[in-house]
């Protein structure tokens, strides 16, 4: 009898524990997304400028998979099953390179490490301290940048971008497409920062 309950204890234990797996939430992956490229087109012409994108940094409570959201001045939550589908410095990295590619398109840009393509004739260096969204569905950028000048070594110009955007929606499809568009406002004030080519 004794064994006979035990088994049938078992049995509950196993379907207890087959319906909790079956009840986990899926995880979903999100990217951020680009400027769209202009149509490429073959000239002999060629670029004016060589422009190196990074390196970039990011905070260390950004340096995780789950995406964040600021619930107030001193506190965040993470989302256990709405994660970001590679690293996000990384991401955020190849989204700006992307971005002014699109802005500049008679230049070349690489992002960091561009060693590979030659030496740059300038590069900008970004240390981001903000980069969520918030209770109140705004997505939020917050950077300080440096143009730097790689004959020289010396900055050329230097500033800070605070951009907000609101989301559309409450989704975390929503928070991500918010954050994009701070990018893309990010990367036009970098194109406007950039010297000027011949």
């Amino acid at each position: 009898m004794n064994k006979i309950m035990f088994l049938y204890r078992l049995n509950v234990l196993a379907a207890c524990l087959l319906s909790a797996c079956a009840s986990t939430p899926e995880t979903h992956f999100y990217v951020l997304s680009a400027l769209s490229q202009p149509a490429q087109t073959t000239s002999s012409t060629p670029p004016k400028r060589l422009i190196g994108l990074g390196p970039v940094t990011v905070p260390a409570r950004l340096e995780r998979q789950q995406i964040i959201t600021r619930t107030g001045d001193n506190s965040i939550t993470s989302s256990e099953f709405h994660q970001w589908a590679a690293p996000l410095q990384e991401s955020i990295t190849e989204t700006l390179a992307q971005n002014l590619s699109a802005l500049l398109p008679n230049d070349i840009v690489k992002a960091y490490p561009w060693s590979a393509y030659g030496e740059m004739e300038s590069h900008i260096i970004i240390d981001i301290a903000r980069f969520e969204t918030n209770a109140s569905r705004h997505a939020e950028l917050i950077a300080d940048w440096t143009v730097m000048d790689d004959k020289t070594h010396r900055p050329l110009k230097h500033g800070q971008a605070r951009i907000t955007h609101p989301q559309t929606g409450s989704t975390p499809a929503d928070a991500v497409k918010a954050l994009s568009e701070t990018l893309q406002e990010f990367s036009r004030q970098l194109a406007d920062a950039l010297p000027k080519g011949d």
